[in-house]
């Protein structure tokens, strides 16, 4: 019961607002990198920037097909399940290869902020993990007997996307 309630999708777009905050810290943290004195300009240094970047419109996608009724006609949950799983793959690569520079070549302020965003990438794959886990959770459950289904809140205006059971229609004979 725990592991249904970890992931449940209703808690994807906190984690995807943490997300993007750290998404704009890692690239804040790279783009000084890049206008130092005295560091090499390595693909290491310019990797978060371009994962960023990335990350963003993939999470951008996510957030307004799912929560902008205009929108709800190019979401896809079998491309949330694979972007998902990709994002976990690329900021792995991220710690990878700003670990790989730090260890030949670590200097003065720019190490430090090599760290951090090491630090930051880290939290990102493991918070990128957990997206594609509920992800793909959602996907599965949408292929099997369930499907989501906006309802829009008469409160707040707000779209959810709830389960439903699908309607099982009887098999026509040929």
């Amino acid at each position: 019961m725990a592991l249904q309630d970890m992931l449940n999708p209703r808690y994807k777009l906190p984690i995807h607002i943490v997300q993007i905050i750290l998404v704009i810290i890692a690239i804040g943290l790279s783009v000084p990198r890049l206008f130092m004195k005295g560091q090499p300009r390595t693909r290491a240094n310019t990797i978060a920037l371009g994962m960023g970047a990335k990350s963003l419109i993939i999470i951008g996608y996510q957030l307004l097909t799912e929560h902008v009724a205009y929108f709800h006609k190019w979401a896809s949950l079998k491309a949330n399940a694979i972007l998902n799983a990709l994002e976990n793959v690329f900021w792995g690569a991220v710690v990878f290869l700003v670990i790989q520079a730090n260890i030949s070549r670590c200097v003065g302020v720019g190490c430090t902020l090599s760290w951090v965003v090491v630090g930051v990438s880290i939290v990102l794959t493991i918070l990128a993990a957990h997206t594609a886990a509920v992800s793909f959770v959602e996907f599965r459950r949408s292929r099997q007997n369930q499907r989501l289904e906006p309802i829009t809140s008469r409160d707040t205006d707000t779209v959810e996307l709830k389960y439903s059971q699908r309607a099982k229609y009887p098999q026509e004979s040929v």
